[in-house]
């Protein structure tokens, strides 16, 4: 096992939890609509966990590729809301900047390995 898989797997399961508790919490419009969300990302971040842990040597490059891309996003989305939470830049850092750092650092990290692999 290679030290990029539990990596692609661990971040792939981070932007899944992100991703799903996130819709769930906007869709249900109650006040406690985070009951039912959280556990609903932990059980999608944990079902994305086994399957990258288990096929990601399986995939195709492209889908690979893809896959690192995506898991790039819920880690980098993690750190912009952690910096500011710890006073970083608290009126800078909102929850569009870390998006938007999130998608930059998806296609960021999707170039880099295309123009690794081109090359090669």
């Amino acid at each position: 096992m290679h030290y990029r898989t539990p990596l692609a797997a661990v971040g792939g399961a981070v932007t899944t939890f992100l991703l799903v508790a996130v819709t769930v919490i906007e869709l249900v419009n109650v006040e406690f609509s985070a009951l039912v969300a959280l556990p609903l990302g932990l059980l999608a971040g944990l079902g994305t966990l086994m399957a990258v842990a288990l096929n990601l040597a399986d995939l195709s490059p492209e889908r690979r590729r893809l896959l690192f891309a995506y898991a790039a996003f819920g880690p980098a989305v993690l750190l912009v809301l952690a910096l500011s939470y710890v006073n970083v830049g608290r009126s800078l850092l909102t929850a569009e900047v870390a998006v938007g750092v999130g998608l930059l650092a998806t296609a960021v990290v999707y170039v880099s390995l295309w123009r690794r692999e081109s090359a090669a």
